[in-house]
């Protein structure tokens, strides 16, 4: 802000006026709203940094300038950048990543960062476009590495650890959060530079978009965890309930799906705080449960407060007002004005008395201040002129604040809210042209449980981004490219097919011509039913051992349950029924010596077809008099080892 101080002299009237004049046209000239600035600037942005938007019903520190807090900001970013931004992968060139720590195994990689810390540097760096004269050539390397460590599980997505090694290149799976910011920062890099150059921005974002949905967004309209996580999961963790991101989203694609999941979300966290946390408001890092509950404590190995207030849910308060800056719901506003109240009280007014960790009734668990702990309470309290003098104290305290890669970086997306220049992107499509439809669709039985598809490649006016594969009607595959593989079926069946490109814009095309096949009258006695099929299990160690890593067909890759408990169990569903005579299991050291071999055509009531006590784990190939089921269950209950139960390959045949 410039201030213009005007002293009277003995000139006359006009000249004063005339010099009042020319002031004011300056100052109104430098303070136009920059949102709604179309016109290019530096290296092409059209919202270049500083935006210093002003967010309706929302303050700002009011004893500093906005020049000042620009300041601030750019500062701290050049702090940030100099310390987490690299770009020295020997195995991906021009790959940038944002250094940082993990929690989790990484498979005997070296991790030097995670989904999580490029969906910050991604989101980070597009709203310092324009300061920094370089943030679309990082912005690009950065999205690279994020294509290039692919999720094993759906490649739209992101594997959740970066290391330097090929071999760790579509060999983890996703973290719902950081696939959610990278979405995000796509439409972002789309409103700051169009996606008419090397990379098209909105169309990844749109591809992305998609991924998540179909990996991520469940039954209940909540958020799993990861691609690795079921989509009839109750498990969410609130750090991820980016409910701004999830409303561009909507913007974008059209699709209500994204409205649903918000409200969904919204009353997860009314029927929580009411039931565990009515005078505080706070939230615990991971909810399970319906009705919601807090997670156990070391869910998912994670650390001992998981059922509290702590380092996943210390982001929640960001999310939550961003929803109501950006889009005006004010139910973000109550929740965040709530958890404000609390902490002012909690700490006396002063933000460097809040403390890394409580419990969901206020008491104290952390010992100390950090930035991802008081930021989030600072930007929280930005919906009232009642918390001014708190906001005030808050961004003194953050702008200098530096600690760690997750803290500064969370640290960092603050003060981008709190000053102003995080701006809302807004979209109206303009792509209505559907693409073409595919043809020649083929349909070959495989097996007697698949059947294989190929068909001739759409064409559209801007891009095919997918296809959707429908069998009998009913939508069973969005593949890419073209062809899929459809599996679990039934024996002896015949199954009737057609396909339907789609585009950026989700614009989908008519049908292509129908195609049928019949499933062979006899399973292939050497086919592993169980490979590429869900898995689910009692309990798992921790992020990268799931229980989809025993039916991967990788042998490196392994479920294992939590420690210390013997009664623990995994199953595989097959799809459909079929006939099963042999089980065949690849044991990590930690194995089981007494478990049963199951059968179920429910996964509730389960047949036993084997059961020992003296098993020695390496690899047991077990047949057994056939029993048809869908579900076939490893039940272990004596552990042969101190540790849990661990299984690489999981297998399982037909007679």
């Amino acid at each position: 802000m410039f201030v213009y101080s005007l002293k009277s002299t003995s000139g006359t009237m006009k000249v004063m006026l005339l010099v009042m004049l020319s002031a004011v046209m300056l100052l109104a000239t430098l303070a136009a709203p920059a949102p709604l600035q179309r016109k290019a600037h530096g290296a092409g942005e059209l919202k270049p940094f500083p935006q210093q938007v002003s967010y309706p019903g929302i303050i700002k520190p009011n004893h500093v300038s906005q020049s000042s807090m620009n300041s601030s900001v750019s500062s701290y970013y050049d702090y940030w950048k100099a310390t987490y931004l690299k770009n020295n992968l020997s195995s991906l060139p021009g790959g940038y990543y944002v250094k940082g720590d993990i929690t989790g195994e990484a498979d005997g990689f070296d991790p030097l960062g995670t989904s999580e810390g490029q969906g910050y540097g991604m989101v980070i760096t597009v709203l310092m476009a324009g300061y920094d004269t370089n943030s679309r050539t990082i912005y690009d390397g950065l999205f690279k590495t994020a294509r290039a460590f692919k999720s094993s599980n759906n490649p739209n997505l992101m594997g959740w650890v970066i290391a330097d090694s090929t071999g760790a290149q579509g060999h983890f799976g996703s973290a719902t959060d950081g696939d959610l910011d990278i979405a995000y920062s796509l439409i972002l890099a789309d409103r700051q530079w169009g996606s008419t150059g090397t990379i098209n921005y909105l169309a990844e974002a749109k591809k992305m978009i998609g991924a998540i949905k179909l990996s991520n967004v469940t039954t209940n309209n909540r958020l799993n965890l990861g691609d690795w996580d079921t989509k009839s999961a109750l498990n969410t963790r609130p750090s991820d309930w980016m409910l701004s991101h999830l409303r561009a989203f909507n913007e974008v694609t059209g699709d209500s799906t994204w409205l649903n999941v918000i409200n969904n979300l919204y009353n997860v966290y009314s029927q929580f705080t009411a039931a565990y946390s009515s005078s505080t408001g706070l939230i615990s890092d991971f909810v399970v449960g319906n009705p919601p509950k807090p997670a156990p404590p070391n869910y998912l190995e994670e650390f001992p407060e998981t059922n509290e207030y702590n380092y996943n849910a210390s982001r929640v308060p960001l999310r939550i007002v961003m929803d109501y800056a950006l889009y005006g719901d004010t139910r973000g506003k109550d929740i965040a004005n709530k958890m404000v109240v609390w902490i002012k009280g909690k700490t006396g007014n002063n933000p460097n008395n809040v403390k890394d960790g409580y419990q969901l009734n206020g008491s104290n668990r952390g010992t100390y201040a950090t930035a991802v702990f008081v930021a989030p309470f600072i930007s929280a309290a930005t919906t009232t002129s009642t918390h001014q003098a708190w906001v005030n104290a808050g961004w003194d305290w953050m702008k200098n604040k530096k600690e760690s890669y997750f803290s500064d970086s969370f640290n960092m997306l603050n003060l981008l809210f709190i000053s102003g220049n995080w701006w809302k992107p807004t979209y109206s499509a303009a792509d209505t042209q559907a693409p073409s439809d595919p043809t020649n669709l083929t349909a070959t039985a495989a097996s007697s449980s698949q059947i294989n598809l190929s068909w001739t490649a759409s064409t559209d006016n801007v891009g095919v981004t997918g296809y959707r594969v429908f069998r009998g009607g009913v939508e069973v595959g969005a593949p890419t490219d073209t062809s899929f593989s459809d599996t679990g079926l039934t024996a002896s069946t015949a199954y009737s097919y057609m396909v339907k490109a789609v585009d950026a814009a989700g614009n989908l095309s008519a049908n292509s011509n129908t195609a049928s096949a019949t499933t062979s009258s006899t399973p292939d006695a050497g086919i592993n039913l169980a490979l590429g099929k869900t898995a689910v299990a009692s309990s798992i160690e921790g992020v990268g051992f799931e229980a989809s890593k025993s039916t991967d067909g990788n042998s490196t890759t392994r479920w294992a349950s939590i420690e210390g408990s013997n009664n623990e169990w995994i199953y595989v569903d097959l799809g459909a029924n079929q006939s099963v005579n042999r089980v065949k299991l690849n044991w990590e050291d930690a194995y089981a010596k007494g478990y049963k071999v199951q059968v179920s055509n429910d996964a509730t009531t389960w047949t036993d077809t084997y059961v020992t006590t003296t098993g020695n784990g390496s690899i047991d190939d077990i047949t057994f008099t056939a029993n048809s089921g869908r579900y076939v269950r490893v039940l272990c209950t004596a552990r042969g080892t101190v540790y849990g139960y661990s299984i690489f390959d999981f297998e399982v045949y037909s007679s």
